[in-house]
């Protein structure tokens, strides 16, 4: 899990840096903060939870989603 959790964060941490980098000026103090490193941790460890349950076919479709819906 720990890779698993390292590698979600990853890809959390990308998705927001972009994010936050296309955000229009009056945006980018909002996202900022729903993006801060806490709460992408927490999302990460939630995201890998969620995930061990899952079945091996579900497994990237989830986690697409759940990167894209911060």
């Amino acid at each position: 899990m720990l890779y698993e959790y390292s590698h979600v964060l990853a890809l959390l941490r990308a998705w927001a840096a972009d994010h936050l980098r296309r955000a229009p000026s009056g945006k980018k103090s909002e996202i900022a903060y729903m993006t801060t490193e806490r709460t992408l941790r927490n999302r990460a460890l939630a995201i890998c939870r969620r995930r061990q349950g899952m079945a091996e076919g579900q497994r990237p479709q989830y986690l697409d989603r759940a990167i894209r819906s911060l």
